[in-house]
């Protein structure tokens, strides 16, 4: 039991951690010992009854309560933010995207947000009643019948990342068919399922929210293959957003074919659909962004400077639609996150901000960048959390000024 105090600023702050991914659970406590170790390390389970303790919770966000952390806003720091659907949930991003661009016509979010309708659907009975919502996508999938070059669509998940689910289509034939398919290995499953209670369903047929997004078919190539960015993305207290400088290329695993949707491999870019088949290679599909100038002679270090200003203004005028909404983002300020965000870089080297993920996948890095990661949680130490318990040991600290940038990665883009 913690011996009880009553000045918090004398007694060693608590770090209370339960990631349930082992890579990504190792580094922040990697990271909590070199940038901050005077800091008690315990899991939820571990941890005695604390009594004025500064406490920094580390934990998966289905694990934080809340009540806590609203209830002691000045001792008790946390990895997650309560409410912040209106980022993390395609719908509701794109639909906080085009509130903010009618208010603002001139946002650069105006041009580099792919065209995206929300698409409902709980049974394969309401499917052509759903499509009278999208209205716009079955008109050009008519017209594509008599198209050389097809218009397509990419189907997604409306909550989901990892690449789960997503499925390319140019018919609504197609799109009907994701759908079928997955309601007869339903029923296919149904006698297991009753014999494994346990098991979960992770099957399409339970998603109902999804969105579909116009596809951007001239994708910038190099050596002739796909790729997008992975950047990540940190938000602090009440709000400021920095963008990590050392963001991902994640390529696909075959040559880009425009026509040719049913080869996955060739369009999609995630590295947790690439890892089991035999072909991946880490070094070939996961790539720093600044190398990129050393791969392929059409890119050059003012085209990389202007995509990396191109992410950071759209990012910021991302969070400005956003957390003007509160119960879309509620900024917290005991909270900080850690966001995964793609985006799509197009022939004519345009920007295109894909989706917003939270909790994202550190392990797609791979061991070769992992010193990206390593450093990643470093800095997210030194600017989040370091600020917030220097201030309970001087109130005279104010944390949203004392952040330690001058030698980090990150860099801001974004502040209220």
């Amino acid at each position: 039991m913690a011996q009880e105090i009553k000045d918090s600023s004398e007694q060693l702050p608590a770090a209370i951690i339960d990631i349930r991914d082992q890579y990504t659970r190792s580094i922040i406590i990697n990271s909590l010992k070199t940038i901050a170790p005077q800091f008690q390390h315990y899991t939820p389970s571990s941890a005695p009854s604390f009594h004025d303790v500064p406490i920094l919770y580390w934990l998966e966000y289905e694990d934080i309560d809340f009540s806590q952390i609203l209830t002691n806003t000045k001792t008790h720091l946390v990895n997650s933010y309560c409410i912040r659907k209106g980022l993390i949930r395609k719908a509701q991003m794109n639909f906080n995207i085009q509130k903010h661009v009618a208010k603002y016509p001139n946002s650069c979010l105006k041009k580099s947000t792919p065209e995206t309708w929300f698409f409902e659907i709980d049974h394969m009975d309401y499917f052509d009643e759903a499509l009278d919502e999208i209205f716009e996508v079955v008109q050009e999938c008519k017209e594509n019948e008599s198209r050389e070059r097809k218009h397509k669509f990419i189907l997604k998940p409306n909550l989901g990342n990892k690449g789960a689910e997503i499925k390319i289509f140019d018919s609504i034939e197609q799109l009907r068919a994701v759908f079928e398919v997955t309601c007869e290995e339903k029923n296919d499953n149904i006698d297991e399922k009753i014999l494994q209670d346990d098991e979960v369903d992770e099957s399409i047929f339970h998603l109902r929210e999804w969105v579909i997004q116009r596809y951007i078919s001239n994708p910038l190539l190099i050596n002739d293959r796909k790729f997008h960015i992975r950047a990540y993305v940190l938000a602090v207290s009440k709000i400021k957003i920095y963008l990590y400088k050392d963001m991902l290329a994640l390529f696909a695993l075959h040559s880009y074919k425009s026509n040719d949707i049913n080869d996955t491999f060739a369009h999609l870019t995630n590295t947790c659909l690439q890892i089991h088949d035999e072909s991946f290679k880490e070094s070939d599909q996961v790539k720093l962004f600044w190398e990129l100038i050393h791969h392929d002679s059409e890119i050059d270090e003012q085209d990389l400077n202007s995509i990396f200003e191109q992410i950071k203004n759209i990012l910021g005028e991302c969070f400005k639609a956003v957390v003007s909404e509160v119960t879309q983002f509620m900024p917290l300020e005991n909270a900080f996150e850690l966001f995964g965000f793609d985006f799509l870089v197009d022939a004519n080297k345009d920007v295109y901000l894909l989706e917003a993920n939270s909790f994202p996948d550190f392990k797609q890095t791979g061991s070769r960048l992992s010193h990206v990661i390593s450093h990643l949680f470093e800095n997210t130490v030194k600017l989040a959390v370091i600020p917030f318990f220097k201030e309970l040991q001087d109130p005279s600290i104010n944390r949203n000024q004392t952040s330690d940038e001058t030698d980090s990665k990150f860099c801001l883009v974004f502040k209220t």
